[in-house]
């Protein structure tokens, strides 16, 4: 027992360990998750000063990084060395470069700027997360009010997420049935124009609370839309429902809700719909025991936000026969997204 190495928690494994006889392993793999918030918040903290952006096509040193970032040059290097770990970073000499997803992504020159979701992450999701283990235990959200920032940071990311998935369903889906398109909850209109764009003969109205519904109504009356699209300042749970609408569309918002609130939501949208009508409701579903690798956090971060989940197809298919629906297909979107389709019952 004497001549047995002692455990050292921050050892590194090696090709070495891997080839040699089996005994205790080694908690790299532990160490590195546990330290994964230092990493996030000096990325968001690189994204912050500009980091990548300050590294040019030939590459920079810790001292043209801090004076371009306006930070001191120890605070560069620490960042630099970082970056460089997480593969975000390539070190040549004594010069650091983008790697190629670092340069396409955050450096705000390539073809899509994430940058946007990372700021949401930093001042949003990240003091959230805080409270986890009381959202866990409790099924309840833990989001406080958010300040104008976070709010603008809310707002960004998600017109970045959502907008590809706009696109994909306003291609996917055959409108030319429909007249009259009703968006629960629609936002600043996301959904609602590309959808508009491609069926000139379509109407549509977007309900969402009061203080977006009024921004939405003044940009559609002098856009392009300015006689084919309403907006309705209206809480979807306490006050009426616009009729007269034979498809609704309730877009990325079912995850923000608790099972008991999603039937209920699905019953008052029932009495709103035509008897020929249709229920588009688009969203990461999960398909089968886990969820799509890019929406594996999503289940986490909904009920962070306001006691969600990511819920399973067949569970939504029996709230929607308890609301007065049927359930007819799951239509595949790009991932993660999908469309379940339903009609009255």
């Amino acid at each position: 027992m004497a001549d047995e190495p002692a455990q050292r928690v921050f050892d590194a494994a090696t090709e070495a360990d891997a080839a040699a006889p089996a005994g205790p392993p080694a908690p790299t793999r532990i160490i590195e998750l546990f330290a994964g918030f230092m990493v996030s918040k000096t990325l968001f903290a690189a994204l912050e000063f500009g980091f990548f952006g300050a590294v040019g096509p030939d590459g920079a040193t810790t001292a043209e990084l801090g004076e371009r970032c306006r930070i001191p040059e120890r605070s560069a290097r620490a960042i630099a060395d970082l970056m460089t770990d997480a593969g975000l970073l390539i070190r040549d000499g004594d010069r650091f470069r983008n790697a190629p997803d670092a340069e396409a992504f955050l450096a705000g020159r390539g073809p899509f700027d994430l940058r946007p979701l990372a700021r949401y992450w930093d001042i949003v999701s990240y003091p959230t997360w805080t409270n986890a283990a009381t959202a866990f235990r409790t099924r309840q959200g833990v989001r406080t009010e958010l300040t104008e920032a976070q709010t603008e940071a809310y707002e960004a990311a998600v017109a970045l997420v959502t907008a590809e998935t706009a696109a994909d369903l306003a291609g996917a889906y055959d409108f030319s049935g429909h007249r009259r398109l009703l968006d629960a909850g629609g936002g600043f209109g996301t959904f609602a124009k590309p959808i508009l764009e491609r069926n000139p003969h379509l109407e549509a109205t977007v309900v969402d609370l009061p203080e977006v519904a009024t921004i939405v109504a003044e940009e559609a009356a002098s856009g392009a839309f300015a006689t084919r699209l309403t907006a309705v300042g209206a809480d979807l749970f306490a006050d009426p429902i616009p009729g007269d609408h034979d498809a609704i569309l309730v877009a990325n918002v079912v995850h923000l809700f608790a099972p008991e609130r999603i039937v209920e939501l699905l019953r008052r949208l029932r009495e709103a719909i035509s008897a020929d009508g249709r229920l588009l409701l688009v969203d990461w579903w999960r398909t089968d025991v886990a969820p799509h690798p890019s929406a594996r956090f999503g289940a986490g971060e909904f009920l962070m936000i306001s006691g969600g989940d990511l819920y399973q197809v067949d569970e939504v298919a029996g709230w929607l026969a308890e609301a007065g629906w049927r359930f007819l297909e799951l239509q595949p979107l790009p991932p993660p997204s999908g469309l379940i389709l339903a009609a009255p019952a």
